[in-house]
């Protein structure tokens, strides 16, 4: 910064500090008019004014001039009611269990367990019979919101990524104490067997789901499903088996990426570029089943989906997320300029996929064009989903076991080899990754035309 920027920014912060915003104003819209990219003196024109319009404009021109203003980052979120204004609460211990708090769902009409069910198709009271019928419509493709807000929190300690080990939860109905293991969203009561769906903790460890797809296969179909995937050896091998249902949380991107060409490379390659909308990028956010497990159930039909709501979750154990969005943003971020390279080359990319944390499988090509090529990617969105999924042990005859897996939409199902290798798959559909490709030539011949 030369001596007259400084100057400039001295004298306005003094005017600022003495109340005459007047001065400070025309010092420093005389410096942006002579340096645009002066972000600082952007800033602090954003401290001049009372009008919330004009601070947001002036805050966004400081970030564009520089992307890593923190101050003006702070004062955006604020503004934007993304991050209270003040300082950071202290973050609480929670090396010990962590108090929760949770929600029974019960029948409006007879208080019975209001919990959905498979072959109805909605939630239903086991005890009356009774339908609610309020299940409200969604439009699939809504409910995100933008990871800049989950990133600004982080930074400045509204949100971190807990660990917890486990919650204490009280049941409502019999007053009996529980422990549950970190990673579980619902339960059952021991002692009266009423359901329970955390709503929140003490620390506020989680955020709740944006929407659920119900599941459409039921116990008997999936424990069907298994049976006409084994192989006849393997069949007659199996003692017994079990079963439960779980929804399991996945993370779903939505972005726009652009491809431009690089300047000054010579290379005999056509240059590719354009822009792809991503939408539905899926990202784990358990441990288990295993990633490549679930890449091997996909494709689910997220038209399906339906805003969360607790009832759904009655009688149905889910699954709370261990890998927050942070994380999982950097898989999404590699698979969809992955994605983007696909659709510019010609190739097909499906509407639904989920994004592998291995993310070498994503690397560009190779190639002088490609390594000077700019791909970015703008207004990363993000959403959280409870997809369904059955969960299956196989007892043989030799005593050891085989975990199965069933789409719990689809009725896709896979056996893998143990629990120690689950991720190798004895029968199954085994989708094929796929690498960056050679461009098709028609397509980009008429690209470049």
């Amino acid at each position: 910064m030369d001596d007259a920027r400084r100057r400039a920014l001295s004298l306005a912060w003094d005017c600022i500090q003495e109340g005459d915003l007047k001065t400070a104003r025309f010092v420093l819209q005389t410096a942006v008019s002579q340096h645009a990219s002066f972000a600082d003196a952007w800033y602090l024109l954003s401290l001049t004014t009372g009008d919330r319009g004009e601070k947001l404009i002036y805050l966004r021109c400081a970030l564009e001039a520089q992307p890593y203003h923190e101050y003006a980052w702070r004062d955006k979120g604020v503004l934007e009611g993304v991050i209270p204004d003040g300082p950071a609460p202290a973050q609480p211990d929670t090396s010990d269990p962590v108090v929760a708090r949770a929600q029974t769902p019960s029948c409006p009409l007879c208080g019975g367990a209001l919990a959905f069910d498979v072959n109805a198709g909605d939630l239903v009271c086991h005890h009356c019979g009774f339908q609610p019928g309020d299940r409200p419509a969604m439009d699939y493709r809504t409910g995100y919101e933008r990871l800049e807000n989950a990133l600004l929190q982080r930074r400045f300690g509204f949100s971190r990524e807990w660990q917890i080990g486990e919650r204490v939860l009280v049941c409502p109905n019999c007053h009996a104490q529980h422990t549950l293991s970190g990673s579980t969203l619902s339960a059952q009561c021991w002692f009266c067997d009423s359901a329970h769906v955390l709503v929140r903790d003490v620390v506020g460890s989680f955020e709740e789901p944006d929407a659920l797809l119900p599941f459409q296969i039921d116990r008997s179909a999936a424990a069907w499903a298994v049976h006409e995937r084994m192989l006849p050896e393997l069949r007659t091998r199996v003692v017994r088996g079990e079963i439960q249902g779980v929804y399991v949380p996945l993370w779903a991107f939505e972005a726009v990426v652009a491809i431009n060409p690089a300047s000054g490379v010579m290379s005999f390659e056509p240059v590719p570029v354009g822009v792809y909308t991503g939408r539905d990028v899926l990202v784990s956010g358990s441990r288990q089943p295993k990633e490549a497990i679930l890449y091997e159930l996909m494709p689910y039909d997220l038209s399906a989906l339906v805003p969360y709501d607790r009832r759904y979750l009655a009688r149905w154990p889910a699954q709370l997320y261990q890998i927050d969005v942070v994380q999982a943003s950097i898989t999404a971020r590699a698979y969809l300029k992955y994605a983007a390279r696909q659709h510019v080359l010609g190739y097909p990319v499906p509407d639904v996929e989920l994004a592998r944390s291995d993310t070498h499988g994503y690397n560009p090509p190779d190639t002088p064009l490609w390594r000077a090529s700019r791909v970015e990617i703008d207004g990363l969105n993000y959403r959280l989903l409870l997809l369904p999924v059955w969960l299956v042990t196989l007892y043989l005859d030799d005593g050891t076991r085989r975990p199965a897996v069933v789409n719990g939409q689809t009725g896709e199902a896979l056996i893998s080899a143990s629990f120690i290798r689950p991720e190798s798959i004895i029968a199954g559909p085994q989708r094929a990754t796929r690498q960056d490709m050679l461009p098709i030539p028609g397509r980009l011949r008429s690209q470049n035309r």
